[in-house]
């Protein structure tokens, strides 16, 4: 990834999005881009493993099961429809969600982390 944060558009809204790796944890943070003050950070923290970090999660919904990678587009565009719906962005607000808890709030049954190698 050549910039640090990234353009997602859902719904006709558009975001900005970013991560950051950490030695057990792996962070997603969402900001609307007209409000810069409002950031949501969604972590997904598992006990780290010989230097691995948290790079996937496993979902089941619906007898469907699939895996989502936490720092590319696809876990922005996952989360960002319930954020929307529940308006969960307040102006000059830092607010931290745990990722296993939120994807349960929306009806996925975390099965699985899928660990990559920290670099």
């Amino acid at each position: 990834m050549k910039r640090k944060t990234r353009t997602i558009t859902v719904n006709g809204k558009k975001y900005v999005w970013w991560w950051k790796v950490y030695y057990d944890s792996t962070e997603l943070y969402l900001s609307p881009v007209g409000d810069k003050t409002s950031v949501i950070r969604v972590d997904f923290t598992e006990k780290s493993i010989d230097g691995q970090f948290n790079m996937g999660v496993t979902v089941r919904k619906d007898d469907t099961e699939k895996t989502v990678k936490i720092v590319e587009p696809a876990m922005s565009g996952l989360l960002l429809p319930y954020i929307q719906e529940h308006d969960m962005f307040i102006s000059r607000k830092n607010i931290f969600i745990n990722g296993s808890d939120l994807l349960r709030k929306m009806g996925y049954e975390v099965i699985g982390i899928k660990k990559g190698l920290y670099w």
